[in-house]
């Protein structure tokens, strides 16, 4: 049942009853909107009835599992996790299938057959994130059973699906070495970016979420606190702290420091050309963030022109194909060919624990082990 309320000047509040929910609270949904006549009013109150039944919250014990997933988002999702753990479980339900498959059931007649039949499907069927799949099954299942929602957690028991290993590429000493030589001929943003992925094992968001702040020239380090995100709801850039939480400093050579140094100079100099069209984004206190890698009127760069930059550096100069999130992984493999300590590696890369570090660069040592065996040679 609807009704309204004349505010004036055009404007109508529309409330819409809804009945009473299971402790007898009433349940009312109400909208302010502008109409131009009585027909545009009654059309307005009809369409906003009919959205409001069609989005009345099922009982408890008839919820679908996409309803809930609504719920899950904006009671669980929404209040304690990153903005990019919501676009990955939302990349999970609505692109890679999860709402399709489980959307119109009832939650509760979601039992622990439904869940293995399924992970099974995918993985006849060489779907990929199958791993990532069950997470988002186990989490949105906890909370049901957690709010009483159900009973029992059909995911409880559930073994996890093996993840497949992924091959670790890179490039060698040599490839690197050749890899530098190539960049003196492309754009000093390009060439710099790179170099950050190269040589200090950083992500492309951590790249981009330099500050001129972060830089510390006398010590020859970049002080690496946050990574630069987009949120695609809201169309716009924001940063966001490093993976793992954990800022660290992250030191130089002394000539890569004097290359970053002539590039801010340029920079700063091209930022004061530019003077009021200069498209810096804000802080929550609109206080411009200085941002160091930025396009030629400081505006961000995106995440994917880093990705593309760097493709068509590989076809231009025939680099062999490695990602650019793999140049982080060369970094990485020279330091471990150099015999430097994990734990300096697991501090320089960003890994929440030294096991990340081990169990994706350990197998590197092999010719270290093979050649450890010659130590023994002398006393034989």
């Amino acid at each position: 049942m609807a009704s309204y309320e004349d505010l004036g000047f055009g404007k109508f509040k529309i409330y819409v009853e809804l009945g009473y929910d299971e402790r007898g609270k009433r349940k009312r949904r109400t909208k302010t909107i502008t109409a131009t006549s009585e027909r545009d009013l009654n059309k307005k109150i009809r369409d906003f009835e009919i959205t409001c039944f069609n989005e009345k919250d099922e009982p408890i014990d008839k919820i679908t599992f996409s309803s809930f997933v609504k719920k899950w988002i904006k009671n669980h999702v929404d209040a304690n996790l990153a903005l990019t753990s919501k676009e990955s479980y939302i990349y999970l339900l609505e692109d890679c299938g999860v709402l399709d498959h489980f959307g119109k059931m009832k939650l509760k007649d979601i039992k622990k057959y439904h869940i293995v039949e399924y992970l099974a499907e995918e993985q006849a069927d060489n779907k990929p994130l199958i791993p990532n799949k069950y997470l988002l099954l186990k989490s949105i299942f906890a909370r049901a059973h957690e709010w009483d929602v159900i009973n029992q957690n059909p995911t409880s028991g559930i073994k996890e699906p093996k993840r497949e290993r992924k091959k670790v590429d890179f490039y060698n000493e040599d490839e690197l070495n050749h890899l530098f030589k190539v960049l003196d001929n492309c754009y000093p943003k390009h060439r710099i970016m790179i170099k950050l992925a190269a040589i200090g094992g950083l992500r492309r968001g951590e790249i981009l979420g330099i500050r001129e702040e972060s830089i510390d020239y006398e010590n020859n380090s970049i002080y690496i606190d946050k990574q630069l995100r987009y949120d695609k709801s809201k169309k716009q850039f924001y940063l966001a702290p490093v993976k793992n939480k954990k800022p660290r400093t992250v030191y130089f050579p002394e000539e890569f420091m004097e290359e970053l140094n002539k590039y801010h100079i340029q920079f700063k100099a091209r930022r004061m050309q530019m003077g009021n069209l200069w498209r810096g984004i804000y802080d929550e206190n609109k206080k411009m963030i200085n941002l160091f890698l930025v396009k030629e009127d400081g505006y961000p760069t995106h995440l994917n022109t880093m990705r593309n930059e760097w493709h068509k550096i590989k076809k231009r100069y025939g680099l062999k194909d490695i990602t650019f999130h793999q140049l982080r992984h060369s970094c990485a493999s020279l330091m471990v060919k150099k015999g430097i300590n994990f734990k300096v590696i697991q501090e320089r890369l960003g890994h929440a624990n030294i096991g990340i570090t081990l169990d994706l660069y350990s197998h590197l040592e092999e010719d270290q082990h093979k050649e450890s065996v010659n130590v023994f040679d002398e006393i034989l």
